[in-house]
């Protein structure tokens, strides 16, 4: 599935944040009220350890390919995520950055990549994009599949290199298995500002009912971000937060839901009739 967005966009938008409402894994469904916009459930747990890295740094580490995207959704109403750059033109986010509960996409979006404050590195518009589900996600299972592909209108990751990723297996049923108990790092545009925070050294933890759960601070905005190792290997897609065992814990889907539609896009170069796999 793909959907054209097109149109570029206005000029100091009002920015609302994007992101899942806490899913209890109790019962599976996500809340919400009528005529409230869904804000971003993301947590800090317990103490806050996010830094504000510097843009320098995040240079020098070769984070360029860490970015804000600015979206117009189908209500009209700007909101705030995180992408990364994972090939040549294309970025990886999640789908409830995208679309609404009717399946509705945005209508417009724009990427830039490492804005830090004033500064950014570089900006792109985005034309196409595949998600792993039809509409924003609903359910706790839902969110095991909450990934998008956009494609820029340039070649960005030339200018800004891009992620790769850890090993992951053939099997969706071992899901986030290759990389539970290790080390990551997250950062993203938590809050929906302008200015990257980052929670280094945190922890993935056992997988639960196939999502990688971890334990790195982060709040809404940060939608989108990716879970990576010290030399840039993508270890799983930061969505939101889950209640599990009365417990509030950050989620992300697992490499095997989403990099076989990277990994097709890579080879096809984006090509708008790319059909990709959705496991």
């Amino acid at each position: 599935m793909t959907n054209q967005v097109s149109r570029t966009p206005q000029s100091n938008p009002r920015l609302r944040h994007l992101a899942v409402t806490t899913i209890a894994a109790t019962c599976g469904v996500m809340g919400g009220m009528p005529g409230i916009v869904p804000i971003a459930q993301a947590d800090i747990i317990g103490a806050d350890n996010r830094i504000v890295p510097a843009y320098e740094w995040m240079t020098q580490t070769n984070r360029q390919a860490i970015g804000r995207l600015e979206i117009q959704k189908a209500d009209g109403l700007y909101y705030a995520c995180t992408f990364t750059v994972v090939g040549r033109n294309i970025g990886l986010t999640n789908t409830h950055c995208l679309l609404d509960e009717q399946g509705r996409g945005p209508r417009q979006i724009k990427a830039f990549a490492l804005q830090h404050g004033n500064r950014v590195f570089a900006t792109a518009n985005v034309d196409t994009y595949w998600t792993g589900l039809k509409t924003f996600p609903k359910t706790l299972g839902d969110a095991t599949r909450d990934w998008a592909v956009i494609r820029f209108t340039s070649d960005l990751g030339t200018r800004t290199g891009w992620f790769g990723n850890e090993p992951y297996s053939n099997r969706v049923t071992k899901a986030g298995q290759s990389v539970a108990g290790k080390l990551t790092h997250l950062i993203g545009y938590s809050g929906g500002g302008t200015t990257p925070t980052g929670h280094l050294n945190c922890n993935i933890l056992p997988v639960i009912s196939g999502i990688v759960p971890h334990n790195c601070d982060s709040t809404s905005g940060s939608s989108g971000s990716s879970l990576h190792t010290s030399d840039r290997r993508i270890q799983g897609l930061n969505w939101g937060s889950f209640t599990y065992r009365g417990v509030t814990i950050n989620g992300a889907v697992p490499l095997e839901r989403f990099m076989p539609a990277v990994q097709k896009l890579r080879e096809t170069g984006a090509a708008s009739n790319t059909v990709v796999p959705i496991p």
